[in-house]
């Protein structure tokens, strides 16, 4: 995958080995990387599963698993390996050169195949949700957010961090904050009695709450509240629009 160059300062890179730098790509650090780079690299990979595919490969779908891990993993090296093994080597210089032209050269869009054989999981463009986390296991994004606000209230003062425009800020934390400490914050919501009372739940029986609920629980208007959520940047697919039922 990576040989060491007869100059024996730089190294040689194979397909596999592209393959493997690709996921790191595109599951690592969105800060290392631009979205282009993140498409790029995911139409890289796929193409390579693709062809394996048609001469037989059967294990596609466990390799964008593997990469999502984005850690070092000898099972994914040899499936990689087994995969670029199936293909013919002039197909191989076809992929190779056809992602070693410049980023914006206007590529044909490839189909994401096999990696939308789990829609979602693996498509960190099309999936809000998505977290890449940093070295230290918490994406990045948190981080950024937290910090700006640590900015603002140093040159505005303390209380500038509540105005209605950095709203997004927080909205960002939590967004991509790691899972026990969204479960600390709702639980401290809940402590503080920041949330209305459920009286619905959607289709998986947990607690929902309508626009008119919040507005009444805080004392503002509906139209404050919506003009919150638009200063907040919340992806609409954060907003729930699916059947409520009354709470047992």
């Amino acid at each position: 995958m990576f040989k060491l160059h007869p100059d024996g300062e730089q190294y040689i890179i194979t397909l596999p080995g592209v393959v493997l730098l690709c996921g790191s790509t595109i599951y690592g650090d969105p800060t290392e990387t631009t979205p282009q780079g993140r498409t790029n690299a995911m139409r890289l990979v796929e193409r390579t599963l693709q062809e394996a595919e048609k001469y037989g490969f059967k294990q596609p779908s466990t390799v964008w698993a593997l990469l999502r891990r984005n850690e070092p993993n000898q099972r994914l090296n040899n499936l990689v390996q087994e995969a670029v093994d199936l293909i013919p080597k002039h197909v191989q210089a076809e992929v190779m050169r056809a992602f070693g032209c410049d980023s914006s050269t206007d590529e044909t869009v490839v189909p994401l195949v096999t990696a939308m054989k789990h829609p979602g999981r693996h498509e960190p463009e099309t999936n809000p949700r998505f977290l890449r986390p940093g070295p230290d296991g918490v994406d990045p994004r948190f981080w950024s957010a937290g910090r700006e606000l640590k900015r603002i209230a140093a040159n505005e003062g303390p209380e500038a961090i509540h105005k209605p425009e950095y709203a997004h800020l927080y909205s960002q934390m939590l967004r991509y904050a790691p899972k026990d400490l969204q479960a600390e914050m709702r639980a401290k919501a809940e402590e503080l009695d920041l949330m209305p009372k459920a009286t619905h739940v959607n289709e998986h029986g947990e607690p929902v709450f309508s626009i008119q609920q919040i507005a009444e629980k805080h004392g503002v208007s509906v139209e404050e509240v919506e003009q919150l959520i638009a200063q907040s940047d919340i992806d609409p697919d954060d907003l729930y629009t699916g059947p409520v039922f009354p709470k047992q």
